[in-house]
This record gives C-alpha cells, sequence and structure tokens, in this order.
C-alpha cells in the first residue's frame, strides 16, 4: 500500500508540473504571437527597422528564458527549428530585406502556435 500511495502522489507531481508548465506555455505564446503580429511584423512592413530588431531582440531574449523550462516538457527538435527561424529571422531583420523578414516573422509566428498545440495534453495527442 506504501508503494501504491508514493507513485501516485509522484504521478500527482509530474501532471501537476505539466499543468503548471501547460498555463507558462499558453500565456508566453499567447505574447510572443500578439507581439509578433501586432508590433514586429507592422514595423518591418512599414520599414521602421530599429524599432522591429528592438522588440524581436526582445522576443529572442525572452524565448532563450522560455527555451530552459521548455526542454523538460517539449520535442527538442521542434524547440530547435524555432531557434533557427529566430536566428534567421533576426539576420533578415538585421539586412533590412522585407519580403524574407516578414515571412520568417509568419513562419515563426505559426511555428509557436504549433510548439504549443502539438505538445498540450489533448485528447488529439494522447491517442
Amino acid at each position: 500500500m506504501r508503494n501504491f500511495i508514493i507513485s501516485v502522489v509522484c504521478l500527482g507531481i509530474l501532471v501537476g508540473a505539466w499543468a503548471v508548465f501547460g498555463f507558462y506555455s499558453n500565456k508566453t505564446i499567447d505574447g510572443y504571437e500578439q507581439a509578433l503580429e501586432n508590433s514586429i511584423i507592422k514595423a518591418v512592413e512599414t520599414q521602421q527597422w530599429e524599432k522591429a530588431y528592438a522588440e524581436f531582440q526582445a522576443l529572442s531574449q525572452n524565448w532563450h528564458q522560455y527555451k530552459k523550462a521548455a526542454a523538460f516538457f517539449l520535442d527538442t527538435q521542434a524547440i530547435n527549428d524555432t531557434d533557427y527561424s529566430i536566428a534567421k529571422a533576426k539576420y533578415y531583420i538585421k539586412a533590412e530585406d522585407v519580403s524574407n523578414s516578414s515571412g520568417e516573422l509568419a513562419s515563426l509566428k505559426e511555428q509557436l502556435v504549433f510548439l504549443h498545440q502539438n505538445e498540450s495534453i489533448t485528447w488529439g495527442n494522447i491517442l
């Protein structure tokens, strides 16, 4: 009976940690999406390069903080792919390339959406 109780407590801790991360991840990814859509992509499209670079730099730094926690719960390949997109977008913005910057930023936004959706605890992901 004692082993059973220990097992249930451990399972509860794991599920609880995953639920807390899920809430944190949802909030964080939504913030990234809003920043990309409402601020960074618009700054790139209107060629406000300094604003776009500064805001994207802030998003990139936040991503690297988020990535430390996400590495425990999310697929490493998906995290690496997002890192590659962030690096490409950063240099497209730095090069002041409107089409590649906006395209890579839109791609990054969708990657972030799928990153969170594919790892969420839902019936579709469980089955």
